[in-house]
């Protein structure tokens, strides 16, 4: 009689990217070296979250680097600024030059020693992801990325969290996001994720996000929760 081996169902860590795996900190300088006011690099990406958020709502997709260009383009005139394609080329070019965090390679260096995946989900642009994970030198730890422009749907809308871990035939419930956003905890959490929020930027959890499996300071405290949670 042949036995047949059954094989284990995923379990994947999804990593969020932008300021959850790497850092906003070049952006912040290119401004400043542009004598910006100073927030202006905090204020520009809440901008552009707002916006894609808005334009996603409302049933419209546009990728990550469309936005932002729309998004500076307003911001620009808004503070005085030209804003002809020099200026907004000098500045966007800066998101294909993030740094990792420091806890980002130990992180992912003890998730490849877990039984769990490791997925990026951005709502960045796959192609721009690569990059940075080539240049990070972190390849060989990721397990794949998925980004928004895959399904053309932003986070934190639950459907894009479930398609993501429909990709790799995985069950929302073997599903865990890390990120620094509480709106992107919230949203893995209402798609039936579990979700860990790091603390990054913001000190304190938005009180009416769904509540996050755990609160962390280090990415591989992260990853140690969330290999607990998805055992």
């Amino acid at each position: 009689m042949i036995q047949k081996t059954l094989k284990a169902e995923p379990r994947i860590i999804f990593f969020d990217v932008v300021e959850t795996v790497f850092s906003l900190a070049p952006l912040e300088d290119k401004l400043t070296e542009l004598n910006l006011p100073a927030g202006t690099a905090r204020l520009f990406f809440a901008q552009l979250l707002r916006d894609a958020f808005a334009l996603s709502a409302s049933g419209v997709f546009h990728p990550f680097p469309d936005i932002a260009k729309g998004t500076l383009t307003v911001l620009l005139h808004s503070l005085g600024r030209e804003a002809d394609e020099t200026a907004l080329k000098d500045i966007l070019g800066v998101f294909s030059q993030l740094p990792a965090h420091k806890d980002v390679k130990p992180a992912l260096e003890r998730a490849k020693n877990s039984e769990c995946q490791a997925v990026l989900l951005t709502n960045g642009s796959r192609a721009n992801t690569e990059k940075l994970v080539r240049d990070n030198g972190i390849e060989h730890l990721v397990d794949d990325i998925v980004s928004v422009e895959d399904f053309s749907i932003w986070k934190p809308q639950t459907e894009l969290y479930r398609l993501a871990a429909l990709k790799h035939s995985c069950a929302p419930a073997n599903a865990l996001l890390v990120a620094a956003h509480a709106w992107d905890v919230h949203g893995a959490i209402q798609a039936g994720f579990h979700g860990i929020w790091i603390q990054r930027q913001e000190s304190f959890y938005h009180p009416l996000m769904g509540n996050p499996d755990g609160q962390v300071t280090s990415l591989v405290d992260a990853v140690d929760l969330g290999v607990q949670r998805l055992r």
